[in-house]
């Protein structure tokens, strides 16, 4: 009889399960981290477009100064990691169950896949939806709208079709979550494979959990974790409005909707600070 192979393609390969307890715990946290990156890359992939359409194609890229040019990209960078924080905090308790044994963390990598997809769509949909707002209005979509819309989501898709490219905006949304959710998959099968983990080795393993917890703290940009605490406020880099609503990602621009008429009002003065 002839023996015939199996061949798993690397992108699907799955996830290792370490057999330590302790180092199970460390892959998801680093499942968390890759994550949060991808998270951030997503959104300086977004920010680049805003600017493209909003500033460089417009009379805007007369008046608009460098300086603010790059106060967009790091104060944005600032609420990049905010919201990388609030989305990793709920995988961080998952990531826990890890520890009891290799039914619970292939459990937990399944829990943290389906959160890693729907927030990677809720980001693609939310920023395509913001795009189309600030074209139409001027202004960033808000709380409200959001609220407005879930309220009847078909109903108000089969309005929205008529003046939006709904179709188009779905399938971009379902093509790179399955994107962003392979890449996440492979780059935490590449951690997973690591040698770190087939040996048990405490003092890495501890460093690993500080340099994680680190990027967490870092991330959280509180007035615990931060000399300067970030608030909307930080968004009035610049006296022109359109500016100011480019900073903030999408949903943290919604969880900010309150913020849009300070947004309006310009750059903070000194003096006032």
């Amino acid at each position: 009889m002839t023996q015939t192979h199996t061949r798993t393609i690397k992108a699907l390969a799955p996830i290792e399960c370490p057999e330590h307890p302790f180092s199970r715990v460390l892959v998801l946290f680093m499942s968390l981290a890759v994550f949060a990156l991808l998270i951030g890359v997503l959104n300086f992939i977004f920010r680049e477009l805003y600017m493209d359409v909003f500033i460089t194609q417009t009379a805007l890229d007369q008046v608009v100064k460098k300086d603010e040019y790059i106060d967009i990209w790091l104060v944005g960078l600032r609420f990049d990691a905010k919201l990388a924080y609030w989305l990793m905090l709920p995988g961080i308790f998952v990531s826990l169950l890890g520890a009891m044994g290799p039914a619970f963390f292939r459990l937990c990598v399944r829990i943290i896949s389906v959160w890693v997809a729907l927030c990677a769509a809720w980001l693609i949909a939310t920023t395509c939806a913001n795009i189309h707002v600030l074209g139409a209005t001027g202004l960033p979509l808000t709380a409200a709208q959001v609220a407005s819309f879930m309220h009847a989501p078909f109903t108000n898709l089969a309005a929205y079709s008529a003046n939006y490219p709904v179709f188009f905006d779905a399938v971009i949304t379902i093509f790179v979550t399955g994107l962003f959710l392979g890449l996440w998959h492979r780059l935490t099968t590449i951690f997973s494979t690591s040698t770190l983990w087939k040996k048990e080795n405490m003092i890495n393993w501890l460093i690993c959990l500080c340099c994680f917890f680190g990027f967490v703290w870092t991330s959280a940009q509180t007035y615990i974790t931060s000399t300067d605490p970030l608030t909307p406020d930080h968004a009035r880099i610049s006296d022109i409005p359109m500016v100011n609503y480019l900073v903030m990602n999408a949903p943290m621009s919604i969880h900010y909707s309150d913020a849009h008429d300070r947004l309006a009002l310009g750059k903070i003065k000194k003096e006032e600070e």
